[in-house]
């Protein structure tokens, strides 16, 4: 086989660098202060696993991503593909005895195998969030506040959550008695809103008119919250009206925030992890055809590790919020102020104050003259220069500006 060239990457990942590093960290670094406000606290799970470990109630199209490794004790080792599994056996075998509701985020990197393309690659970026012991409507409604959040502090204006709960599908396929395979088939024709192709299904499933009537109105069922009120009349099983009256409830905890216009509810979709138990959603920017970011309860997953715990997280993919927010600014990745080499040779305390007080500074290595500074300047969009120093003054260049300051005088950093 011919070698690959000395700078080929394996396929399904790619180099960020320049403006492009600066704006994943910026959204990280906005995303980490959201989360710490809100009392999460970070958690680092290992990069890879026991194959069967990690993959503990994830699910079959999850299972055929994961990327493989034989390690030399013949053990089946898994790359993280979903870190919503790793944060739950962390608290199922070691964190089981901690005071609850407990509040975890991560920033960290997802490996799994498919077809590269626009916002999706083999190794990507996530930034989550995992809020665990508390069953109750708030709790859900505060993950979906957190995911609004998040999108709006990326600089996203124009999104929406499509918010659905499984209980509803669950308990109109029990009633319908679905075997395995006819229920893949009608869940199938309801992820892809194919109202034949599920009329179809349910014909060969031989489901009673009632139910199969109710079950086919739920592709229709996407909206605001007036669809819930029709959603609650399909069924009269008790695990049918619990999801319409969680949805309500949750409805009203955003409505309170003044959010609910960034939701619609969407009661025929039951994409998302195997794992998921009750609210599932996803979130949406114009243009994109693939979500942004997504999550849902999971109350039974930890029970797979240790004593069972009620649980709901989010999960936000970097990338993608990237591309939703086109090129990044090229400020991000450039310094505030340019010092000549004597400067910072013969002021390094002041340079180092400067720093301190949250200025970017590049110290000039190379000698340049007065004049190849300015034109660096001028050719990086670098906004600040100091040119030379003498005791307690500066030669200070910025926008309306051009002439000697005290140190003690500068302006405040530009952020």
């Amino acid at each position: 086989m011919a070698r690959p060239f000395v700078g080929a990457l394996p396929y399904g990942v790619r180099d960020l660098f320049l403006e492009e590093a600066a704006q994943l960290a910026s959204l990280e670094d906005a995303w980490r202060q959201l989360f710490e406000a809100w009392a999460y606290q970070r958690i680092i799970p290992p990069t890879y696993e026991h194959y069967d470990v990690l993959l503990a109630g994830s699910g079959a199209e999850l299972e055929e991503q994961v990327f493989r490794v034989l390690d030399r004790e013949g053990n089946i080792l898994a790359l993280r593909s979903d870190l919503t599994t790793q944060v739950a056996r962390i608290v199922g075998t070691k964190l089981h005895d901690l005071p609850l509701p407990l509040r975890f985020y991560y920033l960290a990197s997802v490996y799994r195998y498919e077809e590269p393309q626009a916002g999706r690659q083999r190794e990507f970026r996530q930034a989550g969030v995992e809020l665990i012991g508390a069953d109750g409507a708030e709790a859900d409604a505060e993950v979906l506040v957190l995911a609004v959040e998040a999108l709006r502090r990326a600089g996203l204006v124009e999104f929406q959550l499509n918010v659905g709960h499984l209980g509803l599908f669950h308990a109109l396929a029990a009633e319908a008695g679905l075997g395995a395979g006819h229920l893949d088939e009608v869940r199938g024709a309801l992820n892809r809103k194919d109202a034949q192709g599920l009329a179809e299904a349910l014909e060969r499933a031989r489901v009673r008119p009632p139910v199969a009537a109710a079950l086919a109105r739920l592709p229709g069922l996407c909206g605001g919250p007036e669809i819930l009120a029709e959603a609650a009349r399909l069924s009269a099983h008790p695990v049918a009206h619990a999801a319409v009256e969680r949805l309500q409830a949750i409805h009203a905890a955003l409505e309170r925030r003044e959010l609910g216009r960034h939701v619609i509810y969407d009661l025929g979709e039951t994409r998302g992890m195997g794992y998921y138990t009750g609210i599932a959603f996803e979130g949406f920017a114009p243009g994109l055809a693939f979500p942004l970011c997504s999550g849902g309860r999971y109350d039974e997953l930890i029970g797979r590790y240790g004593p069972p715990r009620p649980a709901v997280g989010l999960a936000l993919v970097t990338e993608r919020v990237r591309l939703a927010l086109g090129r990044g600014d090229p400020a991000l990745g450039r310094p505030d102020l340019l010092v000549a080499a004597p400067v910072a040779r013969d002021c390094w305390r002041q340079v180092e104050r400067l720093r301190g007080q949250g200025w970017r500074v590049e110290a000039d290595l190379l000698e340049r003259s007065e004049a190849d500074l300015r034109a660096l300047a001028a050719e990086r969009g670098i906004p600040c220069l100091a040119l030379a120093a003498t005791g307690e003054r500066v030669l200070w260049v910025s926008a309306g500006h051009d002439g000697w300051l005290a140190w003690d005088a500068l302006p405040e950093a530009p952020r």
